[in-house]
């Protein structure tokens, strides 16, 4: 067994000091140790390892990735953690066991598995001392409570800042630029780009709706594909309005909005079939759902179940009147 030192700096908060510094990987990997719940459920906290994401931090690192955030430990009773305020520096027992992780135990399995490939890389560590279990467990639990996490509508919405789109979100990002600021929007209003809103379509729901129709069509305009799916929101309007149901007022109710949207493919792909030249046409679109929507629209409203509302709307469409 060894002594490795780093130098920190004291932080007090509170009741609670901590020391924070840089720590090779390889260091980390060697001294850190988890207690996932599962294999310990009188003092375990962590969850289970996943190795897929551990994996994917690997990679991620000897891609050039970059690790701001800082590992949070708790130095156990066997590292034998000792300050030295003059240095301001701390020395402790190079010893699987040394440390607990309390934040960061998948970003430590992944530097596990970069141990014996060479790689150099420090990270940001934070080390409390002293700390009872029960100590611990609280701290693992402020962590993860208190700590909101970034909207997953602003990480879509920035992405082509970070040149990290793909092609199919940009085409999603442009369509629904459209539906957000055309003068003849059916959803002008309605939608939340940054994130969730009552009363508004976020851009995940509306990406999560959307992206079907990109791999079911072979897409090459947004201004067209924002055209065809805003006349057949305009005609569903119609049919709904002749059933006397306010579509407007529910079009953001998000298993409402994904129902009407898959069920487009099907109106879309007859309309193509017979008269593509009329497919952006309100009227088409209104000859269509009128077999599929009459008599729907309070079901669809209350609908918990996405694939099989789709699926009867689909076959009504389906179906036709014979008289012989």
């Amino acid at each position: 067994m060894t002594t490795q030192n780093i130098s920190v700096t004291l932080i007090t908060q509170g009741e609670h000091k901590f020391y924070s510094g840089t720590m090779e990987i390889d260091i980390i990997a060697a001294t850190c140790s988890t207690n996932p719940r599962e294999d310990d459920p009188q003092t375990g906290f962590q969850r289970t390892l996943d190795e897929k994401r551990a994996l994917s931090i690997a990679e991620y690192i000897k891609a050039g990735g970059t690790i701001p955030s800082s590992i949070i430990l708790s130095a156990q009773p066997d590292s034998n953690l000792t300050y030295n305020s003059k240095n301001k520096t701390i020395s402790f027992n190079d010893a699987h066991g040394s440390f607990l992780i309390l934040d960061g135990q998948h970003r430590v399995y992944g530097f596990r598995k970069l141990m014996n490939e060479g790689v150099k890389y420090r990270v940001p560590v934070i080390i409390y001392n002293d700390l009872s279990p029960t100590q611990e467990a609280r701290i693992f639990i402020d962590i993860n409570t208190l700590q909101r996490p970034v909207p997953k509508e602003l990480l879509l919405d920035i992405k082509r800042l970070a040149q990290r789109e793909s092609s199919d979100e940009r085409m999603l990002d442009e369509l629904f630029t459209n539906f957000e600021v055309e003068p003849d929007s059916y959803l002008l209003n309605k939608l939340s780009r940054i994130d969730k809103k009552k009363g508004k379509l976020s851009k995940v729901t509306f990406y999560d709706s959307m992206k079907p129709l990109l791999k079911e069509f072979n897409i090459s305009n947004t201004d067209r594909l924002y055209s065809i799916i805003n006349s057949y929101f305009m005609a569903a309007n119609d049919v709904a309005e002749a059933e006397q149901f306010d579509l407007s007022e529910v079009i953001t109710k998000a298993t409402l909005f994904k129902i009407l949207v898959a069920h487009s493919r099907a109106v879309i792909t007859m309309i193509s079939d017979n008269n593509p030249e009329d497919i952006d046409k309100i009227s088409e679109h209104k000859k269509y759902l009128r077999r599929s929507l009459p008599g729907s629209f309070q079901e669809i409203s209350d609908s918990k179940t996405y694939l099989k509302s789709v699926e009867v709307l689909d076959r009504k469409l389906l179906r036709r009147n014979i008289t012989i």
